[in-house]
């Protein structure tokens, strides 16, 4: 280890123990998902992310003033601890950059094992790093990867900016089943690309009234701008979600928020979010999709029911406020 190294670990120890909840911790990171990160920022901590990998997208979500994205890891800042979302290449240079400067890490895993691959290998894997604390997006994420709740492991489920998601000027619905989805043709295996086109019937007589927004190149652009996805949330009353293999889909939630009627596949995390008949219709086949589809196109009033009511979940239950709470509770715990 240099002297400057040295030097640093030893400022970042002293700092530590002498803090005290509700100070301004110094966090060492590296970029997820935008608007998942926006939300971290409502801490009030500084971020310092290393351009590893993937870099902040501004197309998903403007950077907020305390996140930074860095280079190379600046001697002067003292940082108190590490936070490495999700388990791949970038844990191991959490664990470098550990050594240097003895600092926690905490490994915040936001996907599941991938089924295209075997998973017990992935799970072995997983475990066989050790980290000082792991955390996950939800109970059944945790569970999947082989964990369960104690000191060193917990869950933290997504939280909506209820106060953005929530506002802006209302509109007169369409009757349009809504999708948001990034590369979707590509991503079939999670997102359900062939599991949409034959509940919509894409491009055939029978296709529903559809709209898709999202990066899929020949397929659709993503809004431009979250106000504008804000907007088409608000004008269209149905929120179709075919997802397959992903924990929870944030635009489901931020659907939820402006009032959608969901109408969505019954797996993952999704269960523990939407109640079948009360917030939400559930299915996992095609028919079962398309009938759900069907009837909220046909029936606006309940349409008009079940988006009120996913908006009321997400306010009372997975709003921003809870989240930050509960991160602020885990970096100081870590």
């Amino acid at each position: 280890m240099s002297s400057t190294a040295s030097q640093q670990s030893v400022r970042s120890m002293m700092r530590r123990s002498t803090l005290n909840e509700g100070d301004e911790l110094n966090i060492l990171t590296f970029c997820t998902h935008e608007r998942y990160e926006q939300g971290l920022c409502k801490t009030g901590h500084n971020f310092y992310s290393m351009n590893h990998g993937k870099t902040w997208n501004t197309d998903y979500g403007l950077i907020p003033a305390n996140y930074q994205e860095i280079d190379i890891v600046p001697w002067h800042v003292n940082f108190d601890l590490i936070l490495c979302h999700t388990s791949c290449e970038r844990i191991m240079t959490a664990k470098q950059i550990q050594q240097l400067f003895n600092i926690p890490i905490l490994r915040h895993t936001h996907v599941l094992p991938d089924i295209r691959f075997d998973v017990s290998s992935q799970i072995a894997s997983f475990n066989a790093i050790e980290v000082d604390h792991d955390s996950f997006i939800s109970r059944y994420n945790m569970e999947e990867w082989g964990k369960n709740l104690s000191s060193t492991t917990s869950f933290i489920e997504h939280g909506i900016d209820t106060d953005f998601w929530s506002d802006g000027d209302s509109y007169d619905r369409e009757n349009v089943c809504i999708s948001v989805v990034n590369d979707w043709p590509n991503r079939d295996w999670c997102c359900g690309w062939n599991l949409w086109q034959q509940t919509v019937g894409f491009n055939s007589p029978d296709q529903l009234p559809i709209k898709v927004l999202g990066s899929s190149p020949g397929l659709s652009e993503p809004a431009s701008s979250l106000e504008a996805l804000r907007e088409e949330y608000k004008k269209s009353s149905i929120f179709l979600n075919t997802s397959i293999h992903s924990p929870v889909p944030t635009v489901l939630m931020e659907a939820m928020a402006c009032g959608c009627a969901i109408v969505s596949t019954n797996n993952c995390m999704i269960p523990e979010i939407i109640q079948d008949g009360e917030n939400g219709l559930l299915g996992n086949t095609k028919d079962e999709l398309r009938s759900h589809c069907e009837y909220l196109l046909n029936n606006p009033d309940e349409a008009r029911r079940l988006g009120d009511n996913a908006k009321a979940t997400i306010i009372n239950e997975f709003n921003l406020d809870r989240f930050v709470e509960s991160w602020n509770k885990q970096f100081f715990n870590v």
